[in-house]
């Protein structure tokens, strides 16, 4: 699995400032691989390809809340094929909605692996994109959050981010509702 501190030789990247930080897309020219996040942006040049733009472009896109499902390369490689299952499970967590880490186990048919749903969660490298910050704990509240960066997820700053990222989503949702009775 690519981490954080590897190197970036022979990988693709775009990024951007959000209002959530900045994000990089990482790409190996053929399809995306990670995503990361931090406060503060990176200190290499980006490197972009036709996987890394599209890749910013489509979370542009979603972050001024005109596009909820993403339509991208992903290589699942160094990925079991049961994490690939999870993954696949939980991108098909609706826009704007939370459920809680036994709903996703359940949703993947082990309804006992609320642990396994919460570990797969912690060690999403593509975040957004597999939506993992719709992943609550069954009393309501975040849980944690690993966010595409190097820092724990009870990091203060993932966890506000995932607050962040759910409460956009619910009032991009408010907004769709309120304008189709105007």
């Amino acid at each position: 699995m690519y981490h954080i501190t590897d190197s970036l030789d022979g990988l693709y990247t775009s990024s951007f400032k959000t209002n959530f930080g900045w994000m990089r897309p990482i790409s190996d020219n053929n399809s995306l691989i990670r995503l990361e996040w931090n406060q503060t942006g990176w200190h290499e040049a980006d490197r972009p390809n036709h996987v890394s733009r599209e890749t910013k472009s489509q979370l542009q896109a979603f972050f001024n809340g005109y596009l909820q499902q993403f339509d991208l390369p992903i290589s699942f490689a160094g990925k079991s094929s049961i994490r690939q299952y999870w993954l696949s499970i939980m991108k098909e967590i609706p826009y704007g909605s939370v459920i809680s880490y036994a709903e996703f186990a359940s949703l993947a048919g082990k309804p006992k692996a609320a642990r396994a749903a919460g570990s797969i969660c912690a060690r999403n490298t593509i975040p957004i994109i597999y939506p993992c910050h719709r992943v609550i704990r069954t009393n309501g509240q975040f849980g944690n959050y690993g966010g595409g960066n190097d820092q724990p997820p009870t990091y203060p700053d993932n966890l506000a981010r995932k607050a962040a990222l759910i409460k956009f989503e619910s009032s991009q949702v408010a907004q769709i509702k309120h304008s189709r009775f105007y």
